[in-house]
Protein backbone atom coordinates (compact mmCIF):
# COMPACT_ATOMS: atom_id res chain seq x y z
CA UNK A 1 0.00 0.00 0.00
CA UNK A 2 1.31 3.42 -0.75
CA UNK A 3 2.11 5.18 1.47
CA UNK A 4 -0.19 9.02 2.18
CA UNK A 5 1.20 12.09 2.16
CA UNK A 6 1.32 13.29 5.86
CA UNK A 7 -0.01 16.99 6.54
CA UNK A 8 1.60 19.23 8.59
CA UNK A 9 -0.41 20.85 11.04
CA UNK A 10 1.16 24.85 11.73
CA UNK A 11 0.89 26.18 15.20
CA UNK A 12 -1.94 28.27 15.17
CA UNK A 13 -0.74 32.22 15.21
CA UNK A 14 -2.53 35.62 16.34
CA UNK A 15 -2.11 39.04 14.81
CA UNK A 16 -3.64 41.62 16.61
CA UNK A 17 -4.02 44.62 15.67
CA UNK A 18 -5.23 47.67 18.04
CA UNK A 19 -7.02 50.71 16.00
CA UNK A 20 -9.05 53.92 16.41
CA UNK A 21 -10.22 55.73 13.68
CA UNK A 22 -7.50 54.87 11.02
CA UNK A 23 -10.10 55.02 7.85
CA UNK A 24 -10.11 53.26 4.75
CA UNK A 25 -6.39 53.24 5.16
CA UNK A 26 -6.28 49.72 7.33
CA UNK A 27 -7.49 47.97 4.45
CA UNK A 28 -4.33 48.10 3.18
CA UNK A 29 -2.97 46.46 5.94
CA UNK A 30 -5.47 43.98 6.07
CA UNK A 31 -4.95 43.04 2.58
CA UNK A 32 -1.63 42.67 3.27
CA UNK A 33 -2.09 40.60 6.02
CA UNK A 34 -4.89 38.11 4.16
CA UNK A 35 -2.19 37.46 1.63
CA UNK A 36 0.15 35.78 4.28
CA UNK A 37 1.89 32.35 2.83
CA UNK A 38 0.57 30.66 6.32
CA UNK A 39 -2.34 29.06 6.84
CA UNK A 40 -2.94 28.59 10.34
CA UNK A 41 -3.63 32.27 11.71
CA UNK A 42 -6.68 34.51 12.89
CA UNK A 43 -6.69 37.77 12.73
CA UNK A 44 -7.81 40.15 16.30
CA UNK A 45 -8.70 43.69 14.77
CA UNK A 46 -9.15 45.42 18.40
CA UNK A 47 -11.49 49.03 17.68
CA UNK A 48 -10.34 50.85 20.69
CA UNK A 49 -13.33 53.87 20.60
CA UNK A 50 -13.42 54.35 17.01
CA UNK A 51 -16.45 56.62 16.06
CA UNK A 52 -19.27 55.44 14.07
CA UNK A 53 -17.92 55.05 10.56
CA UNK A 54 -14.68 53.62 11.24
CA UNK A 55 -16.55 50.98 13.60
CA UNK A 56 -18.67 50.73 10.37
CA UNK A 57 -15.16 49.70 7.84
CA UNK A 58 -13.96 47.56 10.53
CA UNK A 59 -16.89 45.56 10.86
CA UNK A 60 -17.35 45.46 7.31
CA UNK A 61 -13.96 44.25 7.12
CA UNK A 62 -14.67 41.63 9.55
CA UNK A 63 -18.20 40.48 7.65
CA UNK A 64 -16.19 40.38 4.31
CA UNK A 65 -13.72 37.64 6.11
CA UNK A 66 -15.38 35.85 8.93
CA UNK A 67 -13.33 32.84 9.12
CA UNK A 68 -10.20 35.14 9.38
CA UNK A 69 -10.88 38.38 10.98
CA UNK A 70 -12.07 38.71 14.93
CA UNK A 71 -13.44 41.98 15.64
CA UNK A 72 -13.65 43.44 19.16
CA UNK A 73 -14.38 46.92 21.00
CA UNK A 74 -12.51 47.75 23.56
CA UNK A 75 -13.82 50.79 25.13
CA UNK A 76 -11.08 51.84 27.69
CA UNK A 77 -8.68 54.09 25.80
CA UNK A 78 -5.55 53.39 25.48
CA UNK A 79 -2.81 51.15 23.38
CA UNK A 80 -2.05 49.23 26.39
CA UNK A 81 -5.93 48.74 27.26
CA UNK A 82 -6.11 47.40 23.19
CA UNK A 83 -3.33 45.34 23.02
CA UNK A 84 -4.14 43.40 26.02
CA UNK A 85 -7.96 42.95 24.94
CA UNK A 86 -6.61 41.66 21.89
CA UNK A 87 -4.14 38.74 24.06
CA UNK A 88 -7.44 37.79 26.77
CA UNK A 89 -9.13 36.70 22.99
CA UNK A 90 -6.85 35.23 20.98
CA UNK A 91 -6.22 31.55 20.68
CA UNK A 92 -2.47 31.43 19.23
CA UNK A 93 0.42 29.71 20.80
CA UNK A 94 2.17 32.89 19.42
CA UNK A 95 0.37 36.06 19.66
CA UNK A 96 1.77 38.40 17.05
CA UNK A 97 1.32 42.68 16.90
CA UNK A 98 0.82 45.06 14.39
CA UNK A 99 -0.04 48.55 13.64
CA UNK A 100 -2.96 49.41 11.73
CA UNK A 101 -0.35 51.12 9.21
CA UNK A 102 1.85 48.33 9.04
CA UNK A 103 2.05 46.53 5.68
CA UNK A 104 3.88 42.76 5.96
CA UNK A 105 5.49 40.86 2.87
CA UNK A 106 3.89 37.39 2.52
CA UNK A 107 7.09 35.45 4.18
CA UNK A 108 6.28 37.83 7.48
CA UNK A 109 4.57 35.39 9.49
CA UNK A 110 6.19 32.11 8.68
CA UNK A 111 9.25 33.64 9.01
CA UNK A 112 8.52 34.86 12.71
CA UNK A 113 7.16 31.33 13.68
CA UNK A 114 10.33 29.22 12.01
CA UNK A 115 12.51 31.81 14.44
CA UNK A 116 10.59 30.97 17.76
CA UNK A 117 10.79 27.08 16.06
CA UNK A 118 14.42 27.37 15.82
CA UNK A 119 15.60 29.65 18.82
CA UNK A 120 13.07 27.73 21.95
CA UNK A 121 14.82 29.70 24.21
CA UNK A 122 13.46 32.75 22.47
CA UNK A 123 9.77 34.22 24.25
CA UNK A 124 10.00 37.52 22.12
CA UNK A 125 10.64 39.04 19.04
CA UNK A 126 11.20 42.11 17.23
CA UNK A 127 11.57 42.07 13.28
CA UNK A 128 13.41 45.11 11.26
CA UNK A 129 10.88 48.21 10.59
CA UNK A 130 11.34 50.10 7.12
CA UNK A 131 9.77 53.52 7.04
CA UNK A 132 7.40 53.93 3.98
CA UNK A 133 6.88 57.46 3.43
CA UNK A 134 3.18 58.36 1.65
CA UNK A 135 5.29 61.71 1.07
CA UNK A 136 8.32 62.85 0.45
CA UNK A 137 10.63 62.79 3.53
CA UNK A 138 11.97 66.31 4.71
CA UNK A 139 15.93 66.55 3.87
CA UNK A 140 16.12 67.62 8.03
CA UNK A 141 15.11 63.73 8.61
CA UNK A 142 18.24 62.13 9.70
CA UNK A 143 19.05 58.42 11.44
CA UNK A 144 18.32 60.03 14.85
CA UNK A 145 14.56 61.28 14.00
CA UNK A 146 14.31 57.79 11.86
CA UNK A 147 14.00 55.87 15.22
CA UNK A 148 11.31 58.13 16.83
CA UNK A 149 9.09 57.07 13.54
CA UNK A 150 10.02 53.38 14.57
CA UNK A 151 12.62 52.48 12.28
CA UNK A 152 14.48 49.51 13.60
CA UNK A 153 17.49 48.07 11.70
CA UNK A 154 20.24 46.00 13.60
CA UNK A 155 21.58 44.26 10.59
CA UNK A 156 20.91 40.99 8.37
CA UNK A 157 21.81 38.55 11.51
CA UNK A 158 19.92 37.12 14.32
CA UNK A 159 20.82 38.58 17.39
CA UNK A 160 20.12 39.23 21.37
CA UNK A 161 18.47 42.19 22.31
CA UNK A 162 18.72 44.17 25.55
CA UNK A 163 17.14 47.26 27.35
CA UNK A 164 17.27 49.18 25.69
CA UNK A 165 16.88 48.36 22.08
CA UNK A 166 13.90 46.23 22.22
CA UNK A 167 11.31 45.28 19.65
CA UNK A 168 8.89 48.17 18.40
CA UNK A 169 5.40 47.88 18.71
CA UNK A 170 4.86 47.73 14.85
CA UNK A 171 6.39 44.55 14.87
CA UNK A 172 7.04 42.05 17.44
CA UNK A 173 5.99 38.52 18.57
CA UNK A 174 5.80 36.46 21.75
CA UNK A 175 5.08 33.10 23.05
CA UNK A 176 1.72 32.81 24.62
CA UNK A 177 3.05 31.56 27.90
CA UNK A 178 5.33 34.78 28.69
CA UNK A 179 2.42 37.00 29.81
CA UNK A 180 1.73 34.36 32.41
CA UNK A 181 4.98 34.49 33.59
CA UNK A 182 6.10 38.54 33.02
CA UNK A 183 2.75 39.75 33.12
CA UNK A 184 0.62 42.24 30.38
CA UNK A 185 0.87 45.95 28.93
CA UNK A 186 0.57 48.43 31.85
CA UNK A 187 -2.14 50.54 31.06
CA UNK A 188 0.68 53.77 32.52
CA UNK A 189 2.63 53.70 28.93
CA UNK A 190 1.60 53.59 25.33
CA UNK A 191 -0.72 56.11 23.00
CA UNK A 192 -3.84 57.15 24.87
CA UNK A 193 -6.16 60.33 23.20
CA UNK A 194 -4.07 63.04 22.16
CA UNK A 195 -1.23 61.80 24.50
CA UNK A 196 2.01 60.35 22.84
CA UNK A 197 3.12 58.30 25.73
CA UNK A 198 5.11 55.04 24.57
CA UNK A 199 7.80 52.66 26.15
CA UNK A 200 4.90 50.32 26.41
CA UNK A 201 6.35 47.53 24.76
CA UNK A 202 9.88 48.70 26.36
CA UNK A 203 7.89 48.13 29.62
CA UNK A 204 7.27 44.98 29.17
CA UNK A 205 10.43 43.67 27.44
CA UNK A 206 11.83 44.43 30.31
CA UNK A 207 10.17 42.53 32.33
CA UNK A 208 10.66 39.43 29.92
CA UNK A 209 14.38 40.09 30.25
CA UNK A 210 14.25 40.66 34.29
CA UNK A 211 12.57 36.74 34.16
CA UNK A 212 15.95 35.43 31.57
CA UNK A 213 13.53 35.33 28.75
CA UNK A 214 15.45 35.59 25.50
CA UNK A 215 14.49 38.38 22.90
CA UNK A 216 15.67 38.92 19.44
CA UNK A 217 15.89 40.62 16.84
CA UNK A 218 14.67 39.03 13.47
CA UNK A 219 16.11 40.78 10.29
CA UNK A 220 14.27 38.68 7.86
CA UNK A 221 10.88 39.25 9.75
CA UNK A 222 10.75 42.64 8.19
CA UNK A 223 7.49 45.24 8.16
CA UNK A 224 6.48 48.39 6.10
CA UNK A 225 5.49 51.36 8.18
CA UNK A 226 3.58 53.93 6.53
CA UNK A 227 4.67 57.19 7.46
CA UNK A 228 2.42 60.22 7.12
CA UNK A 229 2.99 63.20 6.35
CA UNK A 230 1.57 65.37 9.23
CA UNK A 231 4.26 63.34 11.38
CA UNK A 232 6.93 64.89 9.03
CA UNK A 233 7.49 68.24 10.75
CA UNK A 234 9.40 70.01 13.45
CA UNK A 235 6.31 70.37 15.34
CA UNK A 236 5.32 66.77 15.68
CA UNK A 237 8.93 65.88 16.32
CA UNK A 238 8.73 68.50 19.62
CA UNK A 239 5.92 66.83 20.69
CA UNK A 240 7.21 63.11 20.47
CA UNK A 241 10.71 64.50 22.11
CA UNK A 242 8.66 65.83 24.92
CA UNK A 243 6.32 62.42 25.35
CA UNK A 244 9.24 60.11 24.82
CA UNK A 245 10.76 62.16 28.02
CA UNK A 246 7.52 61.58 29.64
CA UNK A 247 7.43 57.97 28.84
CA UNK A 248 11.19 56.97 29.80
CA UNK A 249 10.85 58.62 33.30
CA UNK A 250 7.93 56.91 34.80
CA UNK A 251 10.18 53.49 33.20
CA UNK A 252 13.35 54.81 35.26
CA UNK A 253 11.14 55.91 38.31
CA UNK A 254 8.87 52.33 38.23
CA UNK A 255 12.41 50.01 37.64
CA UNK A 256 15.15 51.77 38.60
CA UNK A 257 13.98 53.80 41.84
CA UNK A 258 14.17 57.42 43.02
CA UNK A 259 18.13 56.72 43.88
CA UNK A 260 19.01 56.69 40.33
CA UNK A 261 16.90 59.28 39.52
CA UNK A 262 18.49 62.14 42.10
CA UNK A 263 21.63 60.55 40.63
CA UNK A 264 21.21 62.03 37.53
CA UNK A 265 18.85 64.48 37.73
CA UNK A 266 21.14 66.93 37.55
CA UNK A 267 22.35 66.22 34.39
CA UNK A 268 18.74 66.33 33.34
CA UNK A 269 18.02 69.68 34.34
CA UNK A 270 21.28 71.22 32.78
CA UNK A 271 20.24 69.42 29.30
CA UNK A 272 16.52 70.30 29.74
CA UNK A 273 17.36 74.22 29.35
CA UNK A 274 20.74 74.15 26.46
CA UNK A 275 22.06 72.11 23.65
CA UNK A 276 19.46 70.74 20.99
CA UNK A 277 16.32 72.30 21.22
CA UNK A 278 14.72 68.29 20.22
CA UNK A 279 16.71 66.70 23.21
CA UNK A 280 15.92 69.72 25.83
CA UNK A 281 11.73 68.71 25.13
CA UNK A 282 13.10 65.35 25.97
CA UNK A 283 14.54 66.12 29.17
CA UNK A 284 11.91 68.15 30.28
CA UNK A 285 9.06 65.77 29.65
CA UNK A 286 11.45 63.40 31.53
CA UNK A 287 11.27 66.38 34.13
CA UNK A 288 7.69 66.26 34.34
CA UNK A 289 7.35 62.89 34.55
CA UNK A 290 9.31 62.48 37.88
CA UNK A 291 7.42 65.38 38.99
CA UNK A 292 4.06 64.35 38.83
CA UNK A 293 4.61 60.34 39.70
CA UNK A 294 7.37 60.59 42.71
CA UNK A 295 4.81 59.95 44.93
CA UNK A 296 2.87 57.02 43.35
Amino acid sequence: MPLLPVKVVLPLASIVIATKDRGAEIVTTIDSVLALDYDNFEVILVDNCSNRENQQILTGLQQQHPDRLVYIRENKLGLSNARNCGIHNSKGEFILFLDDDAIVPSHWLRVMIQTFNNYPNAYALGGKVIAKFTTPPPDWLDRKLGVYISNFDHGEQVIPLHYNEYPRGVNMAFRRAVFDRAGYFLDCFGRKGKSLMGYEEIELCYRIEQQGLGILYVPYGEVYHCIRGDRLNYEWFQRRFYWQGRSEGLFELIHFGKDHILQNLKSHLKQAWRGDKLDQQFHRGYLVAISLNWWR
